[in-house]
């Protein structure tokens, strides 16, 4: 799902670059941070975060046109015997002129936070950023560097969850200060007398929530990823602006081509255990239902109610959701002279009944 987002991505946020003022005879320029960026590659050969994202740019169909742009990844790893073995992978790679790497030990707290506060201390804007926080545990993931950063406009991240640990250990000696520093709050605590899947939903859902009131986000979503060991970890999305959304639930669609929520590995004899046969929008239909009501709306208003949810506009709002309603009888729809029956445009208007 990554890659899914970084092909997404890099065409709109280049031309986001452009409209960023920026010093006379420089490129425009991007950054991509890979907060917990490990050695590359793991010993199976499953190629680590900082590899999928450089090949996700360097095969991009359209990397050519966006030649005016300057892109810079910044890798942070902690551990000096994944540096090491990171930047000896990064050798090997053949860069085009336009993309710079820059891998640096230290903590993402640190390093990153370091950057971010001497940016904000100059008071000068943060070049067009997304950031991917990966760590492999929790306890240096702390949700006021996010605010940090995503107060500057066109900045975006991603963070894993590790959801089973967090549930895990919640309660535990010794978690009181890694905890309160991942949620930015000790409302964590609530989740201790929980258990089972309610003390995971309230803890993602808190996690969303403080996610929330960070900067200049104004979506959050996650996606659900199980291991076939049980384990359950999270993707959680952060932007501020609705084309972000959408680009991150495209890729999530392109996973999950059933729910867009999920994805669950493979089991051990290949078969997958997790898409069903058909995509159900009878969960989005009841949305707009109760956002609406008996009201005229038209399309436009269906897709900003729709925004925070899994589903996708293009994909699932008016095939699969308006017309069928319509044909059911539970949809009037006014159209301009002209319009095919059946056709869902921007000057319709339409209630239920």
């Amino acid at each position: 799902m990554l890659t899914a987002y970084i092909n997404a991505w890099l065409p709109v946020m280049g031309l986001q670059a452009l409209k960023v003022p920026h010093p006379v005879g420089s490129k425009p320029r991007l950054l991509i941070v890979d907060g917990f960026a490990g050695p590359g590659c793991y010993e199976g050969g499953e190629p680590g975060s900082p590899i999928i994202m450089l090949n996700a740019l360097r095969s991009h169909a359209a990397l050519p046109k966006m030649a005016g742009v300057q892109f810079y990844f910044l890798f942070i790893e902690q551990d000096l015997r994944r540096v090491a073995h990171l930047k000896g992978l990064l050798k090997e790679i053949d860069l085009p002129p336009n993309i710079d790497v820059h891998t640096e030990h230290g903590a993402f707290e640190d390093t990153f936070g370091g950057l971010v506060d001497e940016i904000k201390g100059k008071d000068k804007a943060l070049i067009p950023t997304f950031a991917f926080v990966d760590p492999f545990g929790y306890s240096t993931a702390s949700m006021s560097l996010a605010g940090k950063f995503l107060d500057f406009p066109r900045s975006e991240a991603l963070f894993f969850l590790p959801l089973s640990f967090i549930h895990r250990f919640v309660g535990r000696d010794g978690q009181e200060s890694a905890l309160t520093s991942l949620f930015n709050s000790d409302r964590w605590r609530e989740a201790i007398p929980l258990e089972g899947a309610e003390r995971s939903d309230f803890l993602l859902n808190l996690f969303e929530e403080q996610l929330r009131q960070q900067g200049q986000v104004q979506h959050v979503t996650s996606f659900e990823l199980r291991t076939r060991d049980g384990n359950d970890y999270r993707l959680v999305f952060a932007t501020g602006h609705d084309r972000g959304v959408e680009l991150m639930k495209e890729a999530m669609w392109s996973v999950d081509p059933a729910q867009g929520t999920r994805y669950i590995a493979h089991t051990d004899n290949g078969q997958q255990v997790l898409f069903q046969p058909k995509v159900d929008t009878g969960p989005l239909l009841d949305e707009l239902r109760s956002a609406f009501g008996q009201r005229w709306f038209s399309v436009a208003d269906a897709e900003k109610v729709m925004l925070p949810s899994p589903y996708l506009a293009k994909r699932h709002l008016k095939t699969l959701t308006l017309k069928p309603a319509e044909k059911a009888g539970a949809l009037v729809v006014k159209r301009k002279e002209g319009r095919r029956a059946g056709s869902f445009t921007d000057d319709a208007r339409m209630k239920f009944v």
